[in-house]
């Protein structure tokens, strides 16, 4: 999945590997979900979002269907998680 960047004038292109939407959602939304560049920003972003929306899904980008990769609870401490913690996930 690529994302442009309306911002960058140069029209700068950035290739998003992990998506981020709520777990009540059944199947895939490509435009209810928060495009990310690794599964770090991802895991953060499901952490901010969780206190508004529930449990988060963070999905697998992939070159066919999105795959549903991790699963981040409501309640859970995603500012203790390091990168170290997160590599067995990529």
């Amino acid at each position: 999945m690529w994302v442009y960047n309306k911002e960058n004038k140069a029209k700068h292109m950035i290739k998003t590997t992990w998506a981020v939407q709520p777990a009540a959602f059944a199947n895939f939304d490509e435009h209810g979900c928060v495009y990310c560049a690794d599964i770090e920003t991802a895991y953060k972003i499901a952490g901010q979002l969780t206190p508004k929306e529930g449990d988060q899904m963070i999905w697998k980008m992939t070159t066919g269907e999105p795959i549903k990769w991790v699963r981040v609870y409501e309640g859970e401490n995603v500012a203790a998680v390091t990168a170290n913690d997160l590599s067995h996930l990529v």
